[in-house]
């Protein structure tokens, strides 16, 4: 009825030909404002919506160098006050860097195996016979020579060896559980840098902590945990620099190795599983990693690895080591130090300026012989570390050495520290204000600190906002640099909402019953000699439990699920971040369309000289469009796929991602959509508002968009364009012919095909209604009313107005549901023994 409605108001102004070649000919200008005032209306609306994004863009871009500038203020007030510390008591260790966002885990995993192997589905054994555990909180290693099944013990001990029969036991903590119910506790890093190349390195580490740690976390502790990452893997400095690709160059290649186990970390696993994440760096970037991995290990977490060919002091940072040799079969578990006392003792020599964990390899290949050659070989050397295991000779011993107590230093510095501050706090205020504590910390230093440098100390010091630092919160905050952890007051200021109430809630019931439990049943009042704090909350102590809650959820693993509405939220953020970064290769594709509209138009209206009423040009233009929009769509899932398989490996939703993708690209679709159609629109003017003209345009756009989907969801990308492109010229230009819906349009089956797979079957006949409705063409040469006769017989061939869009737009839409919902199919069925 508003079509309807509209379409009369206008159709009284336009003028009837009956043979309209030309468009601006015989339009006075008013009627040429009548018909192009909603082309201006929707270009002015796409103005709008761009320059929104470009106004997003910016904002995003500030909050990026906003978090910079703030971890690096965190980092340089931290610094000093190291520096501070370190004066006064030389002596004391302190952290060079303390965790803000991560903590220690509560909840360590330690992984027992025994007699573990796996069978091919031919029959081979690849694996076989391994015994041993992996503590918590430990670095353990997987060498061997190439074929020992390095990879494939690993794969077998995080549940990806799906390819073969799994035997043994594997048990977490003693017990046997299932792999899926671990998910959230395990990380796995790929060989290859599966990464985004189009955004930053903070971007990339934000989102997985975003997408990874569920809601249980609030935005802020995010940034922290951002900010951890990005200090241990020594990405701060250029965190916000595009990560790149082969193409178009980025960060370096170590770098970018680390950003891949960055993503891994963001998700604060408690078992970290990584295969070869030194191969291809050289030998100071690679101790560069393993030291970063190193100092996860100090919260408790387990990180085991694939490595081959470290040098020896990265093999020597390793607690325990286990050596496979041929067949699968273990060689040595044990300390990383133990390992040359051990092979020692078998009679194997070890040359002068030899590598050692080069050495170990040539030893377990066989290219080095014992003295003892009658009885050790690299043959036998599985079934001589079985005996001497069970024999428990020492070799399997945890890691060397003794945990040392700093209790005593600290008792020290809290003294030294009191002494200071008395010597400083002349007039007995009982406070330490800006000036006071920036002089004090240039007097140790070489540098004077800025106003932000003190004020980031104070907020540790005393919570965000204070003046000056009282004594106890300045001798509290600088005894605590010494721990892994922070625990000043603005780490305990980020909250975990989820658990914070939960933690209330639970303080809240258990003061209600302690209020029941000792009432007097005569008075319904508490005992006289009750304390009447045992059964009273005060403020005070329900924001002590809400920071015991929030340090409680963020040390354990105990992660809420994370809804697919909020990954929606998330990943939809993400692609819009991508979106703009492909400005460049949209504008190459704006400019194909451009030349290609104007290809069309004037082929239509000063070469060929087609009526304006004419189906033939519609179609043509319809089948153009759709063709090139499918073809842009399949970029939508075929690019990026090994990124796509990780995430899904590790619990984002697919239906959450296909929704993100869609609502990203519809900006996409609905420019191109509509700078083709106004090109076109003001060359070839078509006597028909634009507003209604464009409609069975963005229909098509939409509904060759589904297309794209499909075929990119279920087709390898290098087979994508050719396929798309025979589809699309199929089911638009072949079955959409008017001459040859005649011959399929005799009901039956084949007009059921027809209705179903031919697009412009319905999305011609609605522009071919619209221009009949406006244009009321009454061509007077035999030819055209012959044409004209065909085409109306074809396209109202129900008898129903010509106007009535109602049918044509269910049946698109319904198709483009159908190719949706497949598309969906094939990002959750196809691929999945690809998942990283």
């Amino acid at each position: 009825k508003l079509f309807a409605s509209l379409s009369a108001r206008l159709r009284r102004h336009s003028r009837r030909s009956s043979d309209t070649v030309a468009g601006m000919d015989t339009m006075s200008w008013a009627e040429y404002w009548r018909f192009n005032v909603s082309l201006y209306a929707v270009w002015g609306a796409t103005a709008a919506a761009l320059g929104g994004v470009v106004l997003c863009r910016q904002r995003w871009w500030r909050k990026q160098q906003g978090c910079e500038r703030a971890s690096g203020l965190m980092a340089q007030s931290h610094d000093f006050a190291v520096r501070f510390v370190t004066s006064v008591m030389p002596s004391c260790r302190c952290n060079n860097y303390q965790f803000r966002g991560m903590q220690v885990k509560e909840d360590t995993v330690d992984i027992e195996f025994s007699d573990l192997g796996l069978e091919l589905p031919g029959g081979d054994r690849v694996l076989q016979g391994v015994t041993g555990c992996f503590g918590a909180g430990k670095m353990c290693a997987i060498m061997g020579p190439s074929g020992a099944g390095k990879t494939t013990f690993m794969n077998v001990l995080c549940g990806k060896a799906r390819y073969g029969t799994t035997t043994g036991s594997i048990l977490h903590n003693g017990e046997k559980v299932d792999f899926q119910s671990l998910q959230h506790q395990m990380g796995f890093v790929p060989q290859d840098d599966v990464v985004h190349e189009d955004l930053t390195v903070r971007e990339q580490i934000y989102f997985s902590a975003r997408l990874r740690n569920g809601m249980s976390l609030s935005k802020r502790r995010i940034e922290r945990i951002t900010d951890d990452v990005l200090h241990v893997m020594q990405l701060e400095h250029i965190q916000n620099s595009i990560v790149g690709s082969v193409e178009k160059r980025g960060i370096s290649g170590g770098q970018r190795k680390r950003v891949n186990i960055g993503l891994e970390l963001a998700a604060r696993p408690t078992v970290l599983f990584l295969d070869e994440p030194t191969s291809g760096l050289d030998s100071t970037s690679s101790l560069a990693v393993t030291l970063s991995l190193k100092r996860m290990c100090k919260l408790g977490m387990s990180v085991i690895m694939v490595i081959h060919q470290p040098r020896y002091s990265i093999f020597t940072l390793f607690d325990d080591v286990l050596l496979l040799g041929k067949g699968g079969r273990a060689v040595y578990l044990g300390p990383s130090l133990q390992v040359k006392p051990y092979f020692d003792s078998l009679g194997f020599a070890m040359p002068a300026n030899e590598n050692p964990a080069d050495w170990f390899m040539d030893v377990i290949s066989g290219e080095v012989r014992s003295q003892d050659a009658g009885r050790v070989s690299a043959e036998t050397l599985p079934q001589i570390w079985t005996e001497a295991a069970d024999g428990g000779d020492g070799h399997r011993q945890g890691r060397l050495g003794r945990a040392i107590s700093e209790a005593d230093d600290i008792a020290v510095l809290r003294q030294v520290l009191e002494e200071e501050w008395d010597r400083l706090d002349v007039d007995r205020a009982g406070t330490l204000a800006r000036g006071q504590l920036q002089s004090l910390l240039a007097r140790c230093s070489s540098m004077r600190p800025g106003e932000e440098v003190v004020q980031e100390l104070i907020n540790r010091m005393a919570g965000s906002g204070a003046a000056a630092a009282r004594r106890a919160e300045f001798v509290d905050y600088l005894c605590s640099l010494g721990e892994n952890v922070a625990s000043d007051r603005t780490t305990a200021q980020v909250d975990e909402p989820q658990e914070v109430w939960r933690k209330r809630a639970r303080t809240l019931k258990a003061v209600v019953a302690n209020r029941v439990l000792k009432l007097d049943p005569s008075t319904n009042a508490p005992p006289p000699d009750s304390d009447s704090s045992a059964g009273s909350a005060s403020p005070y102590d329900l924001e002590a439990a809400s920071c015991d809650a929030a340090s409680e959820g963020s040390g354990g693993r105990a992660h809420s699920s994370f809804s697919g509405f909020g990954q929606v939220r998330v990943l939809t953020l993400r692609a819009m971040v991508q979106w703009w970064r492909m400005c460049r290769p949209r504008m190459l594709f704006l400019v194909a369309l451009v030349f290609g509209a104007l290809f069309f138009a004037v082929l239509d209206r000063f070469i060929c000289k087609q009526p304006l009423w004419s189906a033939t040009p519609l179609l043509y233009l319809h089948t153009a469009l759709a063709l090139l929009i499918a073809i842009f769509c399949l970029h939508v899932f075929g690019n990026a796929q090994p990124v796509f398989w990780r995430e899904r490996a590790r619990g984002v939703n697919v239906f959450a991602l296909l929704v993100a993708r869609l609502l990203v690209n519809l900006l996409d679709i609905a420019l191109q959509t509509v700078v083709f159609t106004s090109v076109y629109y003001i060359v070839r003017q078509p006597r028909v508002p634009y507003s209604v003209w464009m409609i069975p345009f963005m229909v098509t756009s939409c509904a060759a968009a589904g297309w794209g989907y499909l075929i990119s969801a279920w087709v390898p990308p290098r087979h994508g364009p050719f396929i798309v492109t025979l589809v699309l010229f199929i089911e638009c230009g072949l079955l959409g012919q008017y001459d040859n819906l005649q011959i399929f349009l005799q009901g039956g089956v084949g007009e059921l095909l027809i209705d179903f797979l031919s697009l412009t079957r319905w999305t011609v006949q609605m522009s071919f209604g619209c221009a009949v409705y406006y244009l009321d063409p009454r061509p007077t040469g035999f030819i055209n009313q012959n044409i004209l006769k065909m085409q109306m017989d074809v396209y109202t061939k129900d008898g129903g107005s010509i106007m009535a869009w109602y049918t044509p737009m269910a049946v698109v839409g319904v198709n483009t549901i159908v190719l949706l919902w497949g598309a969906y199919a094939g990002l959750r069925l196809r691929n999945r023994s690809k998942q990283i």
